[in-house]
């Protein structure tokens, strides 16, 4: 049966805010403290979620399904490729902050990450070939390659700064 639109919209402020709150305080916030960011009661959140780990594995999910949304029509592949790498940069600090609870997800439970961020890099790449903002002999495994320095930075709170200063160098090295 198809969820009401308040229904949709009470899911997707829960799952937005576990996000934020999973990666500026880590997998032990408290649910209510979810509850209270998104705007609804705790009940709402165990209606849709009956357990922490279901919250995780959802909001993971979410994270994953993200990266491959794009808007290749708002300016350039450049642009676009910019836009990708700040949430890609989002979900590498949420995806640290979860750490081992994501680790421990049952195998399916969330989309396979390295195909959605490969395919979200190649259509990128590809749009910046045709309209020249990319150069056409770059490759999305090597893009993922480069990107794979984030899991080397060390935690911290300057972890964020540096994080975006990594991607920026991704950016300017790929730009034409």
């Amino acid at each position: 049966m198809p969820q009401r639109a308040d229904a949709r919209a009470n899911r997707s402020a829960l799952l937005a805010a576990a996000a934020r709150l999973f990666a500026d305080q880590g997998p032990d916030v408290p649910l209510d403290a979810v509850a209270r960011e998104a705007g609804v009661s705790i009940a709402t959140l165990y209606r849709n979620f009956p357990s922490r780990e279901d919250l995780v594995a959802a909001t993971y999910a979410a994270e994953i399904r993200a990266l491959g949304e794009l808007d290749l029509e708002e300016g350039t592949a450049a642009e676009a490729l910019a836009r990708w790498l700040a949430r890609f940069v989002e979900y590498a600090r949420t995806k640290r902050a979860l750490g081992e609870l994501v680790h421990a997800l049952p195998a399916g439970t969330h989309p396979p990450v390295r195909e959605a961020i490969l395919d979200a890099l190649a259509r990128i790449l590809a749009a910046g070939e045709r309209d020249g903002s990319l150069p056409a002999d770059r490759d999305a495994q090597d893009v993922l390659a480069l990107l794979a320095g984030l899991w080397t930075l060390p935690a911290g709170p300057e972890w964020p700064a540096r994080a975006d200063r990594l991607a920026r160098f991704v950016l300017d090295g790929l730009r034409t």
